[in-house]
């Protein structure tokens, strides 16, 4: 069959390669099927481009990955795809269907089916199924499909060992056709790459919806098979800068030992970051000074609040003493520090929201990212709100720069302004702007950080 996997046209700042795409392709092209690849941003298309797009392909089916900011969009890519193409199956995936999975094909009834979760095993399957004169939809993990009139969502099944799976198909979506707009902004050299080296996360933050995806099931390359990739990359497209995308890469001490070692003894002369976070709590110096050594020079962190009883009512796990010891910690090595910050949980107060302002500015880091919360679909505090009323929310506004909840208290005006505020107050100093300035690489991406930037203050 003829296969079309997709990312969406939506607001997003980072323009790479998708890791979730890339690993269906491969699994699929095993199974025999023909697969292309469409990142809509990065072929710059409009909806009318995309439009003719599909008129001059033909594809059985078309795979959209999508968040919950992609609603809109994607129910317009649907309607074309309907109307230009009908007879062409559409199945959703990625982490809105798999925080709605009941909800999804109401939301968006243009679509036919919709996964939650991982997809290398099931989708395969529902290809093979799909093609029979009496398909058994019941036999295919994780999808979710309509079923005598109801919303059916199967059993979800995941790979254990995953080291089994294929490569990401990256002649598909080659590292070198991308612009400088990588995840986190900052890179030592380009072109850069995103791989994965865990999945799963056994952490029970009420804001977050990763698990929804990659489940609390702890899972993990072999450090064998992370070089081996890093290998491919580096020798076939030019790549000498990787993003680290786990959820949490160092929750697995000897794992980061043992990929450090390697690194190191293989002489790859790679430099690494981890943009998506890391838990402070799992850091030690010993550990810090090894991921410095084997080329680690920047690491986001999660600190989210500046006051302790939000962290507590977050189940965070995480002490205001402990964010500052371990900042220290990093302080003493080069790499170079983002820390994640959130305002907007629901019972938080206007003055909590303000203790988070300043304690991004006393921990000395060189970098922060000031988002307001989202519910997002699979979070426990989702279904929080969700049981209790939403109260003022819009999928619309589900951005970065953007104020997509409205906690009870406070207005959109003065969430915004509370955003803008930690923008300035963090970035305009001296010492943060001079040390941004010696991280730029190139005018691109001096023109990327700053739009970011404005936007942020809009």
């Amino acid at each position: 069959m003829k296969i079309l996997l997709m990312m969406p046209i939506n607001r997003s700042y980072v323009i790479m390669p998708s890791l979730g795409l890339g690993y269906v392709a491969s699994v699929l092209r095993e199974s025999g099927h023909e697969v292309k690849i469409l990142h809509c941003l990065k072929e710059k298309l409009s909806f009318n481009g995309f439009s003719e797009y599909i008129k001059h392909h033909d594809f059985d089916v078309i795979g959209i990955q999508m968040f919950t900011f992609d609603i809109t969009p994607v129910k317009k890519h649907l309607a074309i795809i309907k109307q230009v193409k009908p007879d062409t199956i559409t199945v959703l995936g990625g982490y809105h269907p798999s925080g709605d999975p009941e909800g999804v094909l109401r939301t968006l009834p243009e679509a036919d089916f919709a996964f939650t979760s991982e997809v290398e095993i099931s989708f395969p399957v529902f290809l093979r199924e799909i093609i029979k004169q009496e398909p058994n939809l019941e036999l295919v993990p994780n999808l979710i499909w309509r079923n005598k009139g109801r919303i059916a969502v199967n059993p979800v099944k995941v790979i254990d060992n995953l080291d089994e799976i294929p490569f990401p198909a990256w002649d598909l979506m080659d590292p070198r056709t991308y612009p400088e707009a990588p995840h986190g902004g900052f890179f030592k050299s380009f072109p850069t790459a995103p791989i994965i080296i865990t999945r799963g996360c056994p952490m029970y933050c009420t804001f977050c919806s990763g698990k929804s995806v990659t489940t609390n099931k702890i899972r993990k390359r072999s450090a064998e098979n992370v070089i081996a990739e890093i290998k491919l990359l580096k020798e076939k497209y030019g790549v000498n800068d990787f993003l680290i995308e786990d959820e949490n890469f160092t929750l697995h001490r000897s794992l980061v030992f043992e990929f450090c070692h390697q690194l190191l003894a293989e002489n790859l002369a790679i430099t690494w970051s981890c943009p998506s976070g890391v838990r402070l709590d799992t850091l030690d110096l010993d550990m810090l000074k090894l991921m410095e050594k084997s080329g680690c020079y920047s690491l986001a962190i999660g600190v989210e609040f500046g006051s302790q009883r939000i962290h507590d009512l977050t189940n965070k796990h995480l002490t205001i003493e402990k964010i500052k010891e371990k900042t220290a910690l990093l302080l003493k090595t080069g790499i170079k520090i983002t820390g994640f910050f959130m305002f907007g949980i629901p019972g938080e107060t206007k003055a909590e929201m303000i203790q988070t302002i300043k304690l991004a500015k006393e921990l000395n880091i060189q970098r922060a990212q000031f988002n307001n919360f989202m519910p997002l679909p699979g979070s426990a505090l989702y279904r929080q709100l969700k049981k209790e009323g939403m109260g003022s929310i819009d999928y619309n506004h589900f951005f970065v720069h953007d104020v997509g909840f409205v906690p009870a208290g406070l207005t959109r005006r003065q969430m915004k302004n509370l955003q803008r505020r930690a923008y300035l107050e963090f970035y305009l100093r001296p010492k943060i702007l001079i040390g941004l300035a010696g991280e730029i690489t190139s005018f691109k991406q001096f023109y990327r950080l700053i739009k970011r930037f404005l936007d942020g203050l809009r």
